[in-house]
This record gives structure tokens, C-alpha cells and sequence, in this order.
């Protein structure tokens, strides 16, 4: 085998030297690239000088962003490699497939046969996708070792062409096979871009164009981490600036080819969706100080290089130094693409590439052995490498403990977001829903759960305040004013409102909120809870109307206790009457007599009437209690039942001592207890039956211990009597909601709270009533 290389240079023809042509003539196979960055015109003229030079060879041709001959590179020329093999032979193809996976696939099944060591191919490299180009070939050889690349238009991104023979093309793909029992076939690269700056993701794409990184355009993507200036060049500054894939040792760089106008970029070769990726940055002297990726020796008679357009434009004038340890063991001659095809060595899996320098060595005979040496470094250049790669170094640790760092709070974030969609099941469970009030816009923010309580849309989301506000019955509304003014004291404060949905139903709610505040004290938002009690009200509606029903049967049962004898003595007093008068015995002062003790029999069984009315009446205001006159009203109440049966009431109030509270909610309490007692009591043996009644201020509090001697409660169910239902009568003798509605209106209306214990003798209710603010 041997390899000729000329350049030509805004020339039509060119003398090629006689010994030249004749053993290129003489050659068994001959085959010819030509690179070229001329028109179209001139391209066409040298193809035709060619084939008529040397009727035998097989041509390619590739348009280029430059074009190499031995360590020189040169723009808008021609390179021409003729290489003459003695035991190979050539087979030469094109498709016009639109399609790249179909025209690589094509290509394929044309010309690899079963002892093709090598395919050179060269595709447009602005229609073409040569990831699909080289996926289409492996589907007919995935071992074929493929070389070449995407053709260029010296950064234009108008036309690219391809040739066989003497036809030029602007779409589709042509190839060359070599076949050989003997060529010796090596490839080489060299990349030295660097990955920095964290991992990203792609989020949309589809083959080759990605539409968002990071789930951003990825035109703003560039923008954003590349500056204004760079993203506006684009595509042609993005080739120095690619995305980089980590294929295990491998990183592969995709280069932006085309910008689109709703701001997606088409890429080189595929980058598929989810993929991870990272932004690539490359120094001129790292680049160039960057080993060749093999370490073992070559066996060349020809080098041919694709290289990647950016190197050349990136490294420039010192693009020259990285050809140097190719040309200084053999010609050495190619072009700078627009995507470079590589096939490693050891794995065989064809690859496209960016930003890269491709290599193949061909030999079709043994020589000796030979290295590649890394071009001489200038002591400067060394001292920039180092201090370069010492950056790259800190901003590759920085940027992988940022990344760890990442993980970590993606890791919280993820379990910070499965316990808020928990919570949000809690709280659509319980229907308690959650919301925040910012201060300064005063705009709310609803749980899922609150827009399902006040039945609001959440695609329109919440209301304003003001809206809310208007949203809560009139008469509540002074409440929620004078809670939210209270929230100033930074604790905790609940309120009971109603609140008029919009689909006319009247809710209420149980809001509670606290307000939070900033490193200078300022309050910033109110955070808060929504519970709908409406059906709990509702429940305690029924339960205090039942409970009303029992006390007035109770109320009943007195009256009747308290008829009786009165009724009995005017019953008597008729009978009298009649078998006098029946007697002729009847005397006008008897007649009196009588009628006037019927006449005070029937007025005060009409003031015990009063007596009860009164005591049903609910208190509308706080009042100022006198405990001794309260207890005598009692009494006339409850009184005759108790001496009735043999109960004796003893009291000890401390002298002098007033309270104010809602005096007829306490009688009912009071009245609830001795009732109770007087029941258990009436059932007892004891020959000395009581209830003692003792009150006393204690500080700010009012204490009211009722204690009786009938034995006390059963220590299993002394702590379930306050819950409703629960009662230890026989049944039908009792609501078992006594109790219950007792504590409750202690602790809801009257500011205070009751308790049970066991004494010597019997039970002791232990009231406790706090004084208000009044």
C-alpha cells in the first residue's frame, strides 16, 4: 500500500508527477478522496480530471470546514489522498435515502461483505442524523468498523456535498468498502473537552432535536449558562460548546448543527430523552497536551483524520502541533467535519462523535513497530496546562459535591413531597384543610382539603381575603376581625364562624391561625387550619335537643311531684264540700272556708308554674350571682323531692362572695348534679342520706363542690360518665346525656370545666368556673 496527498489551492487542474501517476495506474486498487472546501464548480472540474486521470480508481468526495494535508491546514482548498492497495479491493455505493437509520441501512447492505475490514462513509452534515446513520448500519454489522463523518460547508450551514465518482450530492450518504484478508485496520481519537458544572437532564427531545434541558428551552439552556452572546452565534459557537454524554470511558459530545424557531436545537446525533448530560468546555494546550487513546503501537502506512470543524476553530493556529505525531510516521490527510464516525477498537461499536479528532492507521503490510508521540510542549504551555487543569480539577470536586449535595435534597424533597401528599389524605379524611394568609399581598394559599370544604374551584384558586371575608355570615364577622387582631401576641387562636358557600349551603368551620414573623419581629404571613364542624353541630344540635327533652320530662316529673299535694288536699276539700251540701250540713262560713283554701292551693301550684318557667329560661347576659339565692331557688325546685325522699340538702357558702356568669346555665348544671345524686340516693339503705353543697372563691375562680354519701362510682367507669349515651341507670330511666351537656356547657359557655372523684362516702363534682376579662 501507498498514500499520495497533494493540495491544490484556487487551482482548475494540477501537474500530478509522471511516477506518480504511473504507479497509481499500475495499482491493483486504487482509491481517491477529495476534500474540499471550493465551490461547487471547481469541486465537479477536479472530479473529472481525476477519473479521466485514473479510470480505475474509486472516488469520494466530502465538502469540508477545512481540510488536512500532512500538519497543514488550509480552508477553501482541496486536499486530494490517493491511496493504491495491492491486496484489497474497493466497492463504492451512494443512497439518496432522506431517512438516515434507512440510508445507513441501505449503505450497509450494499457493500459490507464477510471480509470487509473497513467502511469509509461521508454524510451531509446538515440533513443528516449520523447517530441514525450509524444505528442503520449496525443493524446489517454491528462489528463493521466505520470512518469518516458529516460533511461541512465551512460553517455556513446552507449546503453540504457528498461524491461518487464524478456526481456530486447535496442529501444522502455514499461509502466506500475495503475488503482484504490482510489489511491491518486501527483506529485512534483524541477528545480533551471537559465536563463541567453539574449534571443535567434532557426533559423533551425526540432523536436528534431536544426541545427542553432542565425542563427549559434548550435555546434558553444555552442562554442561561453561556451568556447572550454565545446563544445568539448559535449554531456555529455551540460546536464549541457541546453537551457531553458519559459513555463509561467514553465521553461523547454532541454538537448544536441547527436552531430552531420555537427555540429547540437539532443536534449532530442523538440525545435521547431523560438522558444526562453535561456542558463541555476545552482549553487550547489541554487539548493539544491530551494523549492520543491508545497505547499501543501502530502498524500505518496511511493516515486518514476526521476531525471535528471546532477543534480547528477552537485550537486555531496550534491546530497544526496535534497533526505533527501523525505525518511525522506516515501521509497524513482528511478533513474537518461537522460529526466524525468512530469505531473504538476492543468494543467495535460505531459511535458518532463531536469535537473530536477520528484516526485511522491502514497497512497492508507488517512494518515495525511505531508510537504515536505527543507533539513538544513549550514550557509555557505546560505551566498553563497546569494551572488549567488545577481550575478544571476544583470545579470538577466542587461540582460533584454540589451534585451529591443535589441528590441529597432531591432525596429530601421527594420524602418532603410523599409527607405532604400523606398529610393531604389526612387531611381530606378528617376534612381539615390548611392555608396561609401572606401579609403583604394578602393573598391566600388553600390546601387541597380547604377548596374541597368551601367547595371553591381549584383551578380558579383561592379567594382573597376580602373575598373570604365577604364569605362569612354578617353576625361572625366582628369575630374574625377580633381574632385576627389578637394574632398580634404571636400565639395560637381558634374561632367558630359560618360561612356562606357558593352554592348557597352554610357551613361551619373551626379556624384556627397563628402569626409568624421575620428576623426583625415584622409578622410576614398567618398559617392556619379550616375544620368543618358543620355536621358536628349538627350532632350537637340533636344532642342538646334531646338533652332538653330529658331535662324538661325532668322538669315535668318535679312539677307533678309538687302537684301532688296540693291536688290531693282540693280534692279533699270538694269531697268535703259535696257530702256536706249532699248533708244539708253545708254553712255559708263552711262554703267560704273552703273556697278560699282551694283558691291558695291553686296559687301556689300557679307559682310553682312560674318557678319552673323561669328556671327554663335562658340567660341572654351575664349576671352577678348570689349563690344563697340561688340555691333557694333551687330548692323550691327540687326541694319536696328531696324530703320527699328522706334526702337531707346541707350547704356552706362563703359569706358575702358574688360571681358573674350566665346564672341559669349554671342552675341547670347544678340542677343536673343533685338530680343525679338524688337517684342514686333514693335507691340507697342508708338511714342518714345527704348532699352537701360547698362554694368558695379560690383566686380568680369560683369552686363549687357537690358531694354526696351514696357510695361513689365505679372506679372502671369513672372516667367515661361525661360521654354521651353513657349512663349507669336502668334502661329507660335515663338519656345519659346529663352529664355530657353539663361539661359542655361549662366548658363552651360558662369558662369552666368540671370534674368527678371518689371521696369516703360517695362521689364529688368539682366545678370550677374562671372569671372573664369582664
Amino acid at each position: 500500500m501507498k498514500n499520495f496527498v497533494y493540495k491544490l489551492q484556487q487551482e482548475l487542474v494540477f501537474d500530478i508527477p509522471k511516477n506518480d501517476k504511473t504507479l497509481i495506474n499500475n495499482a491493483s486498487s486504487v482509491l481517491i478522496q477529495l476534500f474540499s472546501g471550493e465551490e461547487k464548480e471547481i469541486i465537479t472540474s477536479l472530479l473529472h480530471f481525476l477519473s479521466e486521470t485514473f479510470p480505475h480508481a474509486i472516488i469520494i468526495t466530502a465538502t469540508t470546514d477545512g481540510e488536512i494535508f500532512q500538519t497543514e491546514v488550509t480552508q477553501y482548498s482541496t486536499v486530494i489522498s490517493i491511496s493504491t492497495f495491492d491486496e484489497t479491493t474497493l466497492q463504492i455505493a451512494h443512497t439518496n435515502e432522506n431517512n438516515s437509520y434507512k440510508g445507513g441501512k441501505t449503505l450497509a447492505k450494499e457493500l459490507i461483505k464477510e471480509d470487509t475490514k473497513l467502511l469509509i462513509a461521508f454524510t451531509n452534515g446538515i440533513l443528516c442524523n449520523g447517530e441514525e446513520f450509524l444505528n442503520g448500519i449496525s443493524t446489517v454489522d454491528p462489528d463493521i468498523v466505520v470512518a469518516g463523518g458529516l460533511a461541512g460547508d465551512n460553517a455556513k450551514f446552507q449546503t453540504c456535498y457528498i461524491g461518487k465518482g464524478v456526481e456530486l450530492f447535496d442529501h444522502g450518504a455514499v461509502g466506500v468498502a475495503l475488503h482484504s484478508k490482510t489489511l491491518c485496520v486501527q483506529t485512534l481519537y483524541n477528545f480533551g473537552w471537559q465536563p463541567i458544572g453539574l449534571q443535567h437532564t434532557i426533559t423533551k427531545s425526540d432523536k436528534n432535536r431536544v426541545y427542553t434541558i432542565d425542563d427549559i428551552s434548550a435555546v434558553d439552556f444555552y442562554r442561561k449558562y453561556l451568556g447572550e452572546e454565545v446563544t445568539q452565534k448559535l449554531p456555529m459557537t455551540g460546536i464549541e460548546f457541546p453537551l457531553i454524554i458519559k459513555k463509561g470511558d467514553l465521553n461523547i459530545a454532541r454538537a448544536v448543527i441547527t436552531r430552531h424557531e420555537d427555540d429547540s436545537l437539532s443536534f449532530a446525533g442523538n440525545i435521547e430523552e431523560g438522558e444526562d448530560v453535561y456542558i463541555g468546555i476545552g482549553e487550547k494546550e489541554t487539548i493539544l497536551a491530551n494523549h492520543i487513546n491508545t497505547t499501543d503501537s501502530i502498524n500505518v502506512e496511511a493516515f486518514f483524520i476526521y476531525s471535528c470543524m471546532a477543534r480547528r476553530r477552537f485550537i486555531q493556529d496550534l491546530v497544526s502541533q496535534e497533526l505533527e505525531p501523525f505525518a511525522a510516521l506516515a501521509p497524513t490527510s482528511g478533513f474537518f467535519t461537522y460529526g466524525e464516525f468512530y469505531t473504538d477498537n476492543h468494543h467495535k461499536k460505531a459511535e458518532l462523535l463531536n469535537q473530536t479528532l477520528t484516526a485511522v492507521a491502514l497497512s497492508e503490510v507488517q512494518k515495525c513497530d511505531l508510537l504515536i508521540k505527543p507533539s513538544q510542549k513549550h514550557e509555557d504551555t505546560e505551566k498553563h496546562n497546569t494551572t488549567f487543569e488545577a481550575l478544571m480539577h476544583i470545579l470538577e470536586i466542587t461540582s460533584k459535591e454540589l451534585q451529591e449535595q443535589t441528590k441529597i435534597q432531591e432525596k429530601i424533597n421527594a420524602e418532603l413531597s410523599a409527607k405532604t401528599r400523606t398529610l393531604e389524605l389526612i387531611q381530606e379524611m378528617s376534612n381539615l384543610g390548611s392555608w396561609e394568609l401572606d401579609l403583604q399581598s394578602m393573598q391566600i394559599q388553600w390546601s387541597n382539603a380547604s377548596y374541597k370544604i368551601y367547595n371553591k374551584d381549584q383551578q380558579k384558586g383561592p379567594p382573597t381575603y376580602q373575598e373570604f371575608f365577604d364569605m362569612v355570615l354578617p353576625k361572625d364577622r366582628d369575630k374574625l376581625l377580633k381574632v385576627h387582631n389578637a394574632l398580634d401576641d404571636g400565639e395560637l387562636h381558634s374561632i367558630e364562624i359560618r360561612v356562606k358557600r357558593d352554592d348557597g349551603k352554610i357551613i361551619t368551620v373551626l379556624e384556627s391561625g397563628k402569626m409568624l414573623f421575620d428576623e426583625n419581629n415584622k409578622p410576614f404571613k398567618i398559617v392556619g387550619t379550616t375544620f368543618d364542624i358543620t355536621e358536628l353541630r349538627l350532632k350537637e344540635t340533636m344532642l342538646m335537643q334531646q338533652a332538653r327533652s330529658a331535662q324538661m320530662g325532668e322538669m315535668v316529673n318535679m312539677i307533678a311531684h309538687q302537684w301532688r299535694q296540693p291536688l290531693n288536699a282540693i280534692s279533699s276539700a270538694s269531697i268535703k264540700l259535696k257530702l256536706q251540701n249532699d248533708m244539708n250540713i253545708l254553712t255559708p262560713q263552711e262554703l267560704t272556708k273552703t273556697a278560699c283554701f282551694i283558691e291558695d292551693m291553686t296559687q301556689k301550684m300557679s307559682q310553682t308554674i312560674n318557678d319552673f318557667m323561669n328556671f327554663t329560661k335562658p340567660s341572654k347576659d351575664e349576671e352577678l350571682v348570689d349563690f344563697e339565692i340561688m340555691l333557694n331557688e333551687i330548692l323550691k325546685i327540687m326541694g319536696p323531692q328531696l324530703t320527699n325522699h328522706n334526702i337531707l340538702l346541707r350547704s356552706h357558702i362563703e359569706k358575702d362572695f358574688r360571681f358573674t356568669t350566665y346564672k341559669k346555665e349554671l342552675e341547670h348544671v347544678i340542677i343536673n348534679i343533685i338530680a343525679n345524686a338524688r337517684d342514686v340516693l333514693e335507691h340507697s339503705h342508708i338511714s342518714t342520706k345527704y348532699i352537701d353543697i360547698e362554694i368558695y372563691k379560690q383566686e380568680l375562680q369560683c369552686i363549687i363542690k357537690i358531694q354526696d354519701n351514696a357510695g361513689g362510682i365505679n372506679e372502671d367507669i369513672i372516667d367515661r360518665i361525661f360521654d354521651p349515651y353513657y349512663t349507669t341507670k336502668e334502661a329507660g330511666k335515663g338519656t345519659g346525656l346529663g352529664l355530657y351537656m353539663s361539661k359542655k356547657i361549662l366548658q363552651e359557655h360558662l369558662n369552666g370545666d368540671i370534674f368527678v372523684s371518689n371521696t369516703t362516702n360517695g362521689a364529688e363534682f368539682t366545678i370550677i368556673l374562671e372569671q372573664t376579662d369582664d
